[in-house]
């Protein structure tokens, strides 16, 4: 595909064959997605209808990776030949001047070179468009017309030609989305009964044990069984240093298992592993058009038709009215023809958003749409959650306190029994900990989960109560012996969970969490970018959050909210400040995520939950990439304006020049079109790097 509207048009063509529900063609991905009714629809059918307007249909694994420059590029060998053509043509008009030679030479290079401009351009024509094609076949007939044979010839060429660069360009893009699955092995070696072969990792099922030998990528996302490893996540996390993994770890397909032997359980098939949601939201994020190409798409209705009227109105005035020569003003207005193809203006914002999507992917951002990518740099608010955005998130039981009769023992049995359920960050610290003391878990037989206070459980026929004091107060258990060590332990920075039974507290928890290394530079980072306010709304107690903004020096906090109150949180924020981000783990903070402007979830590489609620996902836990997407996010709003700059400026010089006959039609079509269709995905496609 060489430009949006051969996309719109095979839409439509196949939007007509019954059977067919739905339909979307992506020209940057040069990707068509089908929806069909069951057994109405063949691929055949589909290839023939797309053929028909002078395309060719390939399954996806064959055709992203396919070399542009192979001689199965049919089009590639007729714009060579046609340009050997013209080069004979030239040579024998200006050394030989044998008339019906060199005019062969550029009859043959217009047929040649000319063949597939002629047949897009007719089926563009059969289909009511007026296409970038049909002005061309315009243009060199004009050409042919009024004897400049060889500005036809040289057209037909020099069209080609920057078509070809254009598309290869596009074919770059394309294949640095395509590239992120090269990570993933196309093989796993999988052990069934006994025995140890390899299998395509389409056939690799959930349950499978696979096998990775020290050096080798991960096939396939599971969890590991056996062994022990480093492990490197940069194409799924975007983090250069290598992770660790030990039994009971998720492990990611298209990662390096760079030393050791390990063996995984598999959780995922392969279409739906990490890596592949990545490349399908990249894909999807195409359709999530951002304002300013909305905009340009608007614009570029009114500006073909305008600037077509405009040529014919060229053609005809001068010679009707002023008696003016009809073939000076007929080849002005074939310029103004050949410049009213706005290519370049409608692929200056999808293909530059399209590159810095991919380029975020790379770092382990992902942007779940052009409309967000442009959001982000525009924030005026920040809002985090605390526990694992800007803390660790790995926070560990710092002491066990009994009340009463009871032992450590107990008090942390009956927690990590009770908790065992839970997903909450402080859950799993507590089971952490029993573990490391091999304390075992009863079985719970009722369990449910208060959101952002605590969690009851049956076990054993007793009803257990594991949560924060304020939970404890709510259900009527008397709390105030234990006030002065609550605080204290407040005061020190300390999350406190109390565990009791319907009757009693039995003892408590105290659990620490620190501030991750690099979130003060981050903080730094954010107010030199022009963040206007940098805020923490958390769930934890009063003093561990104020412990907390204390040290990373933030504008303000907001302790103890439950779920709908750091919504309402963020509403305030709006009205006084204007758009806000939210950042969070993605589940808990969901309903946030969702009311802000910008939902960033972090460190969801392992979360399917959180993959979906947020509108842009940090695949890792390094704050960094935050600054990293709001910096990219302005960086491509200024190519945007960029590209859009030069594609009005261009087309608004060569239609000023158009009038007084100093643009000639191969400039017009080599800069005033084509070449600056080609500077402008080359600036876009610089935000890949």
């Amino acid at each position: 595909m060489d430009c949006i509207e051969c996309a719109k048009k095979i839409e439509k063509a196949v939007k007509e064959i019954e059977g067919v529900k739905q339909v979307r063609v992506s020209y940057t991905l040069g990707k068509m997605s089908v929806e069909v009714e069951k057994g109405k629809v063949s691929t055949e059918q589909l290839r023939r209808s797309v053929g028909l307007l002078g395309y060719k249909l390939e399954p996806v694994e064959q055709g992203a990776y396919e070399d542009f420059f192979t001689f199965k590029n049919r089009r590639l060998v007729a714009t060579a030949v046609s340009g050997i053509f013209l080069l004979l043509g030239i040579v024998t008009e200006v050394a030989l001047d044998i008339s019906y030679l060199y005019l062969s030479f550029y009859g043959i290079a217009i047929l040649i070179g000319g063949y597939y401009i002629a047949h897009r351009g007719l089926v563009a024509i059969l289909e009511k468009y007026l296409d970038i094609n049909m002005l061309m076949i315009i243009a060199v007939c004009g050409s042919v017309a009024i004897g400049s044979y060889s500005e036809g010839a040289a057209i037909v060429f020099l069209f080609s030609t920057a078509e070809m660069l254009e598309s290869f360009s596009i074919v770059r893009t394309r294949k640095s989305i395509y590239e992120l699955m090269d990570f993933a092995p196309n093989r796993a070696l999988v052990r069934r009964e006994g025995k140890e072969e390899y299998y395509d990792v389409n056939d690799v099922a959930i349950g499978d044990i696979v096998i990775i030998k020290p050096g080798e990528r991960i096939p396939i996302d599971g969890i590991v069984i056996s062994g022990q490893s480093s492990v490197d996540e940069a194409p799924v996390t975007g983090e250069s240093i290598p992770v660790t993994k030990r039994l009971g770890d998720q492990v990611f397909a298209g990662t390096l298992n760079a030393s050791g032997f390990l063996e995984i359980e598999v959780t995922k098939e392969f279409k739906d592993t990490v890596i592949s949601r990545i490349v399908q939201l990249v894909e999807e994020a195409e359709s999530e058009k951002a304002p300013t190409e909305r905009f340009v798409d608007r614009f570029a209705k009114y500006y073909t038709p305008i600037i077509v009227l405009a040529a014919i109105l060229t053609i005809v005035i001068p010679p009707l009215f002023f008696n003016e020569p009809f073939d000076v003003w007929f080849y002005r207005g074939l310029v103004l023809l050949v410049i009213s193809c706005p290519c370049a203006l409608v692929i200056s914002t999808p293909v530059t958003v399209v590159s810095a999507i991919t380029g975020a992917t790379r770092r382990g951002v992902l942007f779940k749409g052009g409309i967000h990518l442009e959001r982000m740099g525009q924030i005026s608010v920040i809002a985090f959650d605390k526990t694992g955005t800007i803390t660790k998130g790995k926070p560990e039981v710092d002491e066990i306190i009994p009340f009463k009769n009871y032992s450590e023992y107990e008090v942390l049995k009956i927690a990590a029994s009770a908790e065992n359920r839970s997903e909450h960050h402080l859950a799993r610290a507590v089971i952490a900990k029993a573990e490391e003391l091999r304390i075992g878990i009863e079985e719970v037989e009722a369990f449910e989960s208060m959101s952002g206070k605590g969690v009851t459980a049956v076990i054993l026929g007793n009803r257990i109560f594991c949560g924060s004091p304020e939970f404890f107060v709510e259900q009527g258990i008397d709390l105030l012996t234990y006030k002065d060590l609550i605080e204290r332990k407040n005061a020190e920075g300390k999350t406190v969970i109390i565990v009791g039974t319907e009757r009693e507290a039995i003892g408590m928890l105290t659990i620490r969490d620190t501030v991750k290394p690099e979130a003060r530079e981050v903080i730094r980072e954010l107010r030199n970018l022009g963040i206007r306010k940098i805020v923490m709304l958390t769930g934890d107690s009063e003093k561990v959050a104020a412990k907390v903004a204390e040290e990373l020096q933030l504008d303000e906090y907001k302790a103890r909210l439950l779920p709908e109150e750091k919504v309402r949180a963020i509403e305030e924020y709006q009205k006084k400040y204007g758009p806000v981000i939210m950042v969070g783990d993605g589940v808990n903070d969901a309903p946030a995520l969702a009311k802000a402007e910008i939902g960033v979830a972090m460190g969801v590489a392992g979360t399917d939950v959180a993959l979906e609620a947020a509108d842009v996902a940090l695949m890792g836990d390094d704050l960094r990439a935050l600054s990293f997407g709001i910096k990219l996010s302005r960086r491509a709003s200024r190519v945007i304006k960029q590209n859009i700059s030069v594609s009005l400026a261009v087309k608004s010089i060569f239609f000023v020049l158009a009038f007084p006959g100093f643009i000639t039609l191969w400039l017009a079509i080599l800069i005033g079109d084509l070449g600056t269709s080609f500077a402008v995905i080359s600036n876009a496609m610089r935000l890949v790097r």
